[in-house]
């Protein structure tokens, strides 16, 4: 069974990577729009190595671009309470940890896993390329480390992530963290308001976008 209820709707796909700086910002807003949307993740894992090979026309920003990321990161790190022991474009190789997010989807713990190997990478600064690092992190989780380790030497597994991949292309996805609601696409961290107001408007409960509301203006 999935840390999300199998009944819930509506459904929003979420494609990420644990190197991705963004998309472990989003990681908590986005599990919170879909509780307080009564919706339902499916999280994607997926290379941007990966992304970024197939689309090498935008895998260069310029120094200025990248040092106005890393600021407007540090604000939005501050916005949501989060801290780090990690430089915005540190990266690690983040296959294994991706495959296993695939393990822990099957045994219905993705949302925990996943938190904790955002926290490994991004708060403790630890090596999640390292299978004894991971092996921690899916202790921790309660997950079978034996089943683990037989999980990432499987072939189809390599392949569950590469169709990932292929499906976020064909949506058009360019960039992570990406979020599939329907036929509609949200790329980026900042896009997190229109995911909850599109899960909102697909819901069956009755939901107001905060700021929107429509009070009553005061008699003369």
């Amino acid at each position: 069974m999935s840390d999300y209820s199998p009944t819930a709707t509506p459904l929003v796909e979420a494609f990420f990577d644990f190197n991705c700086p963004w998309s472990f910002v989003a990681f908590n807003r986005a599990n919170e729009a879909a509780m307080r949307t009564m919706s339902r993740i499916e999280w994607r894992p997926l290379q941007c190595s990966e992304l970024t090979h197939r689309l090498p026309e935008l895998s260069k920003p310029s120094a200025i671009e990248r040092a106005s990321a890393a600021r407007n990161w540090m604000a939005w790190l501050d916005y949501c309470g989060l801290s780090v022991n990690r430089e915005f474009d540190t990266r690690a190789d983040s296959r294994n940890a991706l495959l296993a997010t695939l393990y822990a989807t099957e045994c219905g713990k993705e949302k925990a896993f996943i938190a904790a190997v955002f926290d490994a990478h991004w708060t403790q600064s630890s090596d999640i390329s390292e299978l004894s690092i991971l092996l921690d992190v899916a202790e921790a989780c309660e997950l079978n480390l034996q089943e683990l380790q037989a999980w990432l030497a499987k072939p189809v597994v390599a392949d569950a992530l590469q169709r990932n991949l292929e499906a976020y292309l064909a949506k058009q996805g360019f960039a992570t963290p990406g979020f599939s609601i329907g036929d509609r696409l949200f790329i980026g961290n900042e896009q997190m308001p229109l995911v909850e107001l599109a899960l909102g408007q697909d819901s069956d409960i009755s939901f107001v976008m905060p700021g929107s509301h429509n009070w009553d203006e005061p008699e003369d």
